[in-house]
Formats: C-alpha cells, structure tokens, sequence
C-alpha cells in the first residue's frame, strides 16, 4: 500500500504542468502596409528568421522579425505574393513554447482576404 502510494506520488511529481500550457503571437498585416519580405542568414542550430520591412511615414524603416525553427521559405513566398495589396492580409501565427530546440515554430501563415473587396 505504501509502495502504491510512493509510486503514485512520484508520478506526479515527474508530470510537469507546464507542458500544457501554449502561448501564441499572431500577426496580421494588410499587404499594402508590407514594402519587402527577406530571409535572413541562417547558422548551424539558429532558427530560420523572415524579416518583414514595413512602409512607414518617418526617415527610419520598420521592420517585424520572426524567428522558427521551422522553414519559412513558404510563408515568405505568401508574403511576396500580398506586397502592396490592399485587400489582402498575413496572418502569421508564432507558437512561442514549441517543442523545438529554440522554442519558436510558425505554425500559420496566410494570405486573407478583406472583407468587402
């Protein structure tokens, strides 16, 4: 009876909690809010980085940087394809406590369109 118990305690103790819990950042850009789409350099062991340049008003660029550690090569070419287009949007999903070596995985990217258009 006390093995059992002992047994069954320790099972719970080894049942990390946290692994259930998901935390998402979601991005969504209008297309003619997006001046250029570029993957950045890629090491051994980093993740795959797509930065996003935004049009922007003031002298200085704005730019959204997205790291995975899943390949980006199709989100970029979503992207490419909404540059300047005011009835599409990118909606990009970041899954941020992924069960990868970096902890970042995109886990949605597409191409929306407006409502109205």
């Amino acid at each position: 009876m006390i093995r059992s118990f002992l047994a069954a305690l320790i099972a719970l103790a080894l049942v990390n909690p946290s692994s259930a819990l998901q935390k998402f950042e979601e991005y969504r850009i209008i297309g003619s809010d997006i001046r250029s789409v570029r993957l950045g350099p890629q090491e051994v062991e980093d993740p795959a980085t797509l930065i996003i340049e935004l049009v922007s008003d003031a002298s200085e660029s704005r730019e959204i940087t997205i790291e995975s550690d899943g390949g980006l090569d199709e989100c970029k070419l979503t992207i490419d394809h909404a540059i300047g287009d005011k009835t599409r949007y990118i909606e990009i999903r970041v899954q941020t406590t992924a069960d990868t070596m970096n902890g970042m995985m995109v886990t949605e990217c597409a191409s929306i369109s407006v409502q109205g258009y």
